[in-house]
């Protein structure tokens, strides 16, 4: 048996049967009409990246049957171009397209005709097949799925979507099976309903492989993925002998046991002791001790109520709010050279290690994750780093993964593959961690590990940065915090407005609405004596100007880039958020002290501004 045929052949089984009545779009019309109804509703970002996936599933497929832009506007005007008019079905998919895709690309047009089309075949079409022709849409407009999905082929799907090049090239190689275990193969294929499964691989193999590989090597890797997900489906009809022959082409890059359901572990409790104490027959039993738990701080650390705001915020981000997010990432960019961010493969490499801990107790998970961490900087660092260097960082990572197998890019795909034995083993070399300190990252990013998964790798890298900070926050500087936040503050309120005093929210007003010119008087440079300074110092011991620096640094820092960038830009930040240091202890400094700790701001924001407006006299 050699690998799957090409992407056009028509399906030989999982035939649906023809509709009992006449359909509008064939007999697969309620998805269809499903999809014409989304189709209407997608936004701009996400028509971008129907076109992007459309081009990356042309760098692999070779599809003789995909008809031009030409004629497919041809059609949607009702007039077919020349041959034999279109059946039923056809006509009226094309008039149902005419006015969604009146004003799109040729690219946009022609990945929803094969899309629709496709989806009106789906059963009438090989899996593989119907994969390559409706990829671009599988991420905006997922597909209907009748039954719960194989665990082990989630896993594997999962897996596919962060091997590297030389996992892919592997996959990509030629092979062939014997006739025994392709004929069991078949006979256990016609027993179970493989084709979902099938479509899932073949839609996360065609999203990634082209990536990596391009034409007939891509091809022919997505093509082995999808072989692997048959055999998975099949595995309960197939013999250990067999299931090792019809696994071997995918081994090297997906080992199967890295596939099977992690079982949930639970203490089992103590056996109880005779107790070889005398008790009087008449005397009642003692009482139960009751047990007391030990107490614990907030689960996400002092901030706590912050942090939960905000890992309930972030999965119910839409994607206009997903693009604000970026756009402030990008301001903050401009006038800060930020170094805290985690790379992103740093950051999958965390989800990946608190998604297959979970079964740890909260020590252990604590160990774990550190040790993690350590080594992702480790690979992502390693062309800087000495080879006894870059095996020192990495650590105890190298018992399970060695690090000559891996590199930054493939670590959080190969952390995924671990199975609970392997993640134990680690969890007792891990070196020990401050509990306390580590534990509420963990378990907030444990709240956020799955969502983030699917994020892409600026979205999973801006949020962490922000979830760290959040967490950290009371051991940040204001403008320290306000620059890894400062992406979110629209989306999430960390400072309430009402804690805040009149002069503090009409100065937040004020850097609200800078103009460039103001901008560039707060970036000049300035000092202040040290006698006023000590006595801004005294004033602020309490911390109650921290609420106001931050909420101005967060303002500052969304509204200062669009004036000025680079360095100036940040030094007008930074002395916005001295500002609402300033003004949020004017009720303890005297009126010359007050005076000269202003004078940085003065010509941009006068401090007679700030006061309160007198009521005219009627």
């Amino acid at each position: 048996m050699s690998s799957p045929g090409p992407a056009t052949e028509e399906a030989g089984r999982d035939l649906a049967p023809a509709a009992a009545g006449p359909e509008r779009f064939g007999p697969n019309s309620a998805e269809v009409s499903a999809f014409l109804d989304a189709l209407g509703r997608l936004t701009a970002a996400q028509w971008r990246k129907v076109a992007a996936g459309r081009r990356s599933a042309a760098a692999l497929v070779r599809d003789p049957t995909v008809q031009a832009a030409d004629a497919i506007r041809f059609m949607l005007r009702g007039a077919p171009n020349g041959g034999d008019p279109p059946s039923e079905p056809s006509s009226n998919l094309a008039l149902a397209l005419a006015g969604p895709l009146e004003q799109r690309s040729d690219d946009e047009v022609i990945a929803t005709w094969q899309a629709a089309s496709a989806l009106a075949r789906r059963r009438q079409l090989a899996a593989l097949t119907f994969a390559a022709h409706y990829m671009p849409f599988a991420g905006v407009i997922p597909l209907v799925t009748v039954e719960e999905p194989i665990p082990s082929v989630e896993l594997f799907t999962k897996a596919l979507r962060w091997l590297g090049e030389p996992q892919w090239r592997s996959l990509a190689r030629s092979w062939t099976l014997d006739r025994e275990a392709s004929a069991a193969l078949l006979q256990a294929a016609m027993k179970t309903r493989a084709r979902e499964a099938e479509e899932s691989a073949a839609l996360a193999a065609l999203a990634v492989a082209s990536k990596h590989l391009s034409r007939d090597a891509g091809w022919a890797a997505v093509k082995t993925a999808v072989h692997g997900s048959r055999v998975l489906t099949c595995r309960p009809e197939l013999t250990t002998d067999q299931l090792t022959v019809l696994w071997a082409p995918l081994e090297e890059a997906i080992a199967l046991r890295s596939l099977d359901e992690q079982p949930v572990t639970a203490r089992s409790p103590a056996p109880v002791k005779a107790s070889k104490k005398k008790v009087a027959v008449d005397a009642p039993p003692p009482a139960p001790k009751k047990k007391v738990a030990p107490r614990r701080g907030p689960q996400y650390g002092p901030n706590s109520s912050e942090v939960t705001a905000f890992i309930k915020a972030v999965p119910i981000l839409t994607a206009i709010q997903w693009l604000r997010v970026m756009d402030r990432r990008q301001l903050v960019a401009s006038v800060t050279r930020e170094r805290s961010a985690q790379p992103a493969t740093v950051v999958r490499a965390c989800l990946a290690a608190i998604r297959g801990i979970r079964h740890l107790d909260l020590e252990a998970r604590c160990n774990v994750f550190s040790a993690v961490e350590r080594a992702a900087y480790a690979l992502e660092s390693k062309d800087h780093l000495t080879a006894e260097q870059a095996a020192e960082h990495y650590g105890l990572l190298s018992e399970v993964i060695p690090l000559e197998q891996v590199d930054a890019a493939t670590f959080a795909g190969r952390l995924a593959e671990l199975n609970p034995e392997e993640w134990v083993r680690l969890a007792g070399l891990a070196p020990a961690v401050d509990v306390a300190a580590v534990s509420p990252l963990v378990s907030a990013g444990d709240a956020l590990a799955d969502h983030l998964a699917e994020r892409t790798d600026e979205e999973i890298s801006v949020t962490w940065q922000a979830l760290a900070a959040l967490v950290s926050r009371h051991l940040l500087s204001p403008i320290k915090f306000a620059v890894s936040f400062a992406p979110f503050a629209s989306g999430v309120t960390v400072v309430k407005p009402k804690s805040l005093s009149p002069h503090v929210q009409r100065y937040l007003t004020a850097v609200g609405r800078l103009s460039a010119h103001q901008c560039t008087l707060l970036a000049e440079p300035w000092l202040l004596a040290d006698d006023v300074s000590s006595k801004l110092s005294s004033a602020v011991t309490d911390g109650g100007a921290r609420a106001a620096e931050e909420a101005a640094a967060l303002a500052a820092l969304v509204t200062v880039p669009m004036r000025l960038t680079g360095d100036a830009g940040w030094g007008a930040a930074k002395t916005a958020a001295y500002g609402a240091r300033v003004i949020a202890c004017r009720g303890k400094l005297s009126a010359d002290d007050l005076s000269a700790l202003w004078k940085p701001l003065e010509r941009a924001i006068p401090l007679a501004s700030l006061e309160a407006p007198s009521k005219s006299k009627s």
